[in-house]
């Protein structure tokens, strides 16, 4: 008689939240809608999400309508020169405000015409009752908003902890890039609809296992898998790096739960995700190639960044990325055994802590980092 197939206990557990941050995920994980909702309690409603980056929102009054979780998010540059965050609904009957980036002082609302300050405060209600006094309750509730090396954040949770404490421990790392001084294209930056769930997409983008069998023609080449190593992490931001032939290392920083960044020495190149349904997420990417203190970036100069770009394997590579994601997303209507994670996806056990710190209230490990060589 053969032998009975082993009981994935994972699985079968009474807990639907329950896993090993040591392995994959169980495949639970991406289809229930259990998982899901607690997922956008605890993390997509209550932690920090990247939202754009500062040069989307270069000019006062430039404003941005985004999508935090499920809840529509207006961003903006008031004319004090400071980023504010604001509900993108109308407080009178939850019209859509802004449906595309836009410059204003001020935000109307294109049904009723009431206007809002950009601070979200109501400063006109057509035809209102003469001394009408329910101005103060109609204001449009605010959120926290930071900017970390121009990458700009925001958190539906107005006690979460600051952008600077979330990523000290990768801080030093990354100021050494100056990844703030890179010259982000808003034209550059492009959203798409993946069919798979949103972890699938975000640990695909952090982990370099996958380059030399997924990418042996776009990425391989530039970034081989035998030459990623783990420098430091933890469940709140991790940075790793890797070897590129003919160039100076590169540095990729994990910031769960939507971002992740490929620093060169001259291009940045970025990937965000946003949760669409269990089995659906929203991929968006970006890139920038050229710093603010090159004297030579005029017209033509901007010109030869967007050229150089466009032409990164970026446009090349991500399609590959879509194909397995979404291969891997329709396997997960079964049950299998979550394999242990390898050393060299380290950062794949970072995120698993991440999860479970969010979902599950398990304090995570301390951050850890590897020696220098």
């Amino acid at each position: 008689m053969p032998p009975m197939p082993q009981t994935n206990m994972l699985e079968v557990s009474s807990d639907p939240l329950s896993f090993d941050p040591e392995r994959a995920l169980p495949a639970i994980a991406f289809r229930d809608p259990t998982w899901l909702a607690s997922e956008m309690q605890h993390i997509w409603h209550n932690d920090w999400v990247f939202a754009t980056t500062e040069s989307a929102l270069a000019s006062r009054g430039d404003q941005v309508p985004i999508v935090v979780g499920d809840e529509h998010v207006l961003l903006m540059r008031n004319q004090e020169n400071e980023l504010v965050a604001l509900s993108n609904l109308c407080a009178h009957r939850g019209t859509l405000l802004v449906e595309e980036p836009t410059n204003a002082k001020r935000v109307q609302c294109p049904y009723h015409a009431w206007t809002y300050d950009d601070g979200g405060r109501l400063i006109g209600v057509p035809f209102a009752p003469k001394n009408w006094s329910d101005r103060s309750a109609h204001c449009l509730p605010t959120y926290r908003v930071e900017s970390w090396h121009g990458l700009v954040f925001v958190s539906l949770n107005l006690e979460v902890e600051p952008v600077a404490e979330r990523f000290a421990a990768i801080d030093s790392y990354v100021s050494k890039c100056g990844i703030g001084d890179f010259v982000q294209d808003k034209e550059l930056q492009k959203s798409e609809v993946w069919e798979c769930n949103w972890k699938l997409s975000l640990v695909n983008a952090m982990e370099s296992y996958h380059l030399f069998k997924v990418h042996p023609k776009t990425l391989e080449p530039f970034a081989p898998t035998k030459g990623s190593y783990y420098i430091s992490g933890s469940a709140r931001a991790t940075v790793t790096g890797g070897t590129s032939p003919g160039q100076e290392d590169y540095l990729l920083m994990s910031l769960p739960p939507s971002f992740v960044g490929v620093i060169t020495d001259d291009s940045f190149v970025w990937q965000a995700v946003q949760p669409n349904g269990t089995h659906g997420c929203v991929v968006s990417t970006g890139g920038a190639m050229g710093r603010r203190d090159d004297r030579t970036l005029g017209p033509v100069g901007k010109w030869l960044t967007r050229m150089a770009v466009e032409s990164f394997p970026l446009a090349d590579f991500l399609p590959e990325d879509k194909a397995i994601c979404e291969r891997v997303q329709r396997g997960f209507t079964g049950h299998y055994t979550p394999g242990r994670i390898l050393p060299v996806e380290r950062v794949v056990v970072d995120f698993g802590h991440y999860l479970n710190w969010r979902l599950n209230k398990v304090e995570p490990p301390p951050v850890h980092t590897e020696p220098t060589l």
